[in-house]
């Protein structure tokens, strides 16, 4: 097989695939994308031919589609941000985004059939790749999910922010706005292994919040749409905070500005709570950032990209000893994918949300790669 085009008897000639129809006026319910059939090209010299398994969703998906000032403002590129590398998505051509999968056929050297890879093709079933974009993934023993999770971008994200920006010492108290959230998740864990002594998260249902600190070692978690945020978390941080790693914004920013401690870092990640709006609006006590003299560094996670080596070593150490997990909520099936990325704003996930893109999804590249093998239940569960 290796060497050989699609056409080849036995490789796929198809893929089902999400098309963006249409730039939408709004957000809201899936007029404006729709799954097809498309043929897959031949091979050419030095591409691949992948059989999906697992994609990732992320907020910043919604942005691509439609890039409003706040995903520009937060890196998609757009008359606000007209030098981003980060592209939106093109009408009536397939989306993308972060996938893991098997190579089924092959035309370079680098690469075998059989092997696990990582690559941007996601939103469909088969992609054709070239050879130069495609990751081939290390056995490490792993799920081979975390590479979508806690070895991903996300992950990276939370470890690159941390390290550079959160200057942790022993003693600190940390806030994690949206913690039962993909990179929030992660964000405590790390912020904790790093030595602070107290780690807060926000999230907004009991369930997660019990997993935050059965499960994830959290201290103390505030519930959003159960009172006064800023009281909560002045309960919770009576001698005040340190860091805020902030995934939300809005109510969650003011609240801690208001708790922060002299000098104390920001590190913001996200504006989950105005990502699909208008308008941006800060909050009014953001003048605290001078009287406070805090720190304020905004997290672009591929400004992290040197410190990969190190991130890979350091959370494969940490996931293979227990001392970091990560949730994975995982919906079954291509047909749901697009309902998986809008579940993100209903807040029915925890931790990283993924698409198992086939009903038997399990990557075959080592006997190790065995985890995740097997027929998808019909709704999303919950795995870590």
């Amino acid at each position: 097989m290796h060497g050989q085009p699609t056409a080849q008897a036995g490789l796929p000639d198809h893929t089902s695939v999400w098309i963006l129809d249409h730039r939408p006026d709004d957000l809201l319910g899936d007029a404006h994308v729709r799954l097809e059939q498309r043929p897959l090209p031949h091979l050419a010299e030095g591409q691949v031919l992948i059989r999906n398994a697992y994609m990732s969703v992320h907020t910043s998906m919604l942005g691509r589609m439609l890039p409003t000032p706040a995903a520009q403002y937060c890196g998609v590129r757009g008359p606000l941000n007209p030098t981003s590398s980060y592209l939106p998505y093109v009408v009536g051509e397939a989306m993308t985004g972060p996938a893991i999968g098997t190579v089924l056929a092959s035309r370079t050297q680098d690469i075998a059939p059989g092997d696990l890879v990582r690559h941007d093709l996601a939103w469909r079933t088969y992609a054709v790749a070239d050879a130069a974009a495609v990751e081939k993934l290390p056995d490490t023993g792993l799920d081979p999910t975390v590479h979508l999770g806690p070895l991903g971008l996300n992950g990276l994200a939370a470890y690159g922010a941390l390290k550079d920006g959160g200057h942790i010492t022993n003693g600190d108290t940390v806030f994690v706005s949206a913690a039962a959230g993909a990179v929030g998740t992660i964000a405590g864990q790390i912020a904790r292994l790093y030595g602070a002594t107290r780690i807060i998260g926000s999230t907004g249902s009991p369930h997660k919040a019990r997993t935050l600190t059965d499960t994830l070692g959290f201290d103390a978690v505030l519930n959003y749409r159960q009172g006064d945020l800023t009281d909560q978390l002045r309960a919770a941080a009576s001698d005040g905070i340190d860091v805020y790693f902030d995934n939300v914004g809005g109510d969650h920013l003011a609240a801690a500005l208001d708790t922060l401690n002299p000098h104390g870092r920001i590190l913001l990640c996200g504006l989950h709570s105005q990502y699909t709006q208008g308008d941006i609006r800060w909050p009014d006590n953001f003048p605290l950032v001078i009287g406070k003299a805090l720190h304020l560094t905004g997290v672009k996670v591929f400004d992290y990209a040197q410190q990969f080596p190190q991130f890979a070593t350091d959370m494969t150490t940490w996931l293979t000893t227990g001392a970091l997990t990560c949730p994975t909520t995982i919906t079954p099936s291509i047909d749901n994918a697009y309902q998986a990325l809008q579940s993100l704003s209903t807040g029915k996930n925890t931790g990283q949300a993924l698409v198992a893109l086939r009903p038997d999804p399990a990557p075959t590249s080592s006997a190790r790669h065995t985890k995740a093998a097997g027929l998808l239940p019909d709704n999303p569960v919950h795995r870590g």
